[in-house]
């Protein structure tokens, strides 16, 4: 739990302010997990701490729901796409003898942006 809570310090994931007084606090519980090995032995203890969003009300506690998540194994295939694309355009310059003239201006006549 200690660990969660640096993480979310370090990350800055939220910033402690006053209560409003009308305003009632959203509470908040602790999820605990244990991460296991292939073979069934205990990896890990994981803790994450969660708000109970069920206590919310659209227009009065949020008015949008929007959380930008980028998983890591989509992260990875992004990274390893535009590896071999770059793999890929060195081994056609070598073998078509070709240069890179930088980025297009112009296709087919007309300017590209």
């Amino acid at each position: 739990m200690k660990e969660e809570l640096r993480t979310i310090e370090k990350n800055q994931t939220w910033v402690l302010v006053d209560k409003p007084s009308h305003k009632k606090a959203i509470g908040v519980k602790w999820e605990f997990k244990l991460k296991l090995n292939p073979d069934g032995t205990i990896n890990k203890y994981k803790a994450r701490l969660v708000v109970k969003g069920y206590a919310q009300q659209f227009g009065v506690d949020f008015s949008e729901t929007f959380a930008p998540v980028a998983r890591l194994d989509t992260i990875r295939m992004l990274l390893s796409s535009a590896a071999m694309v770059q793999k890929f355009k060195e081994k056609m310059m070598v073998e078509f003898e070709m240069t890179d003239l930088g980025e297009m201006s112009y296709f087919l006549g007309m300017e590209v942006q």
